[in-house]
């Protein structure tokens, strides 16, 4: 199963499951995720499951600008439409989210932790 997860900080701080066809994102209290926030539209963003014609059993996930002032970004990158893969960053307004299809992942694999030249810091090269 997909789901999304607010970011703050790169700290995961909401997670909302991708079990509907679509799920919106604003500033209205109507939306499926809602973010009081000015620069944010009050519909904003749209994500849309649809069918993967190559695989039945793993859907494709689209996320759709609905015309909002300041623009959706994937990756950095303004977008209109886009279809999302896992681990992709989006955002909205200044609300950053993660995509992760758990379909995607292999549970065998471990990242890496890497120290790096600064005393106290660590990373992973993914």
């Amino acid at each position: 199963m997909a789901l999304i997860v607010q970011l703050h900080e790169g700290v995961a701080i909401n997670k909302y499951p991708l079990d509907e066809p679509k799920l919106t994102i604003g500033r209205s209290p109507e939306n499926d995720i809602y973010i009081d926030d000015a620069v944010v539209s009050s519909k904003h963003a749209l994500i849309e499951r649809s069918e993967n014609p190559d695989s039945k059993e793993t859907p494709d996930y689209f996320i759709e600008d609905l015309g909002s002032t300041n623009s959706t970004f994937v990756n950095g990158k303004k977008i209109t439409r886009q279809k999302l893969h896992h681990d992709d960053v989006f955002r909205v307004g200044w609300a950053s989210f993660k995509f992760l299809d758990e379909t995607k992942v292999d549970p065998e694999q471990t990242a890496k932790i890497h120290k790096s030249w600064i005393p106290g810091v660590y990373y992973t090269k993914k």
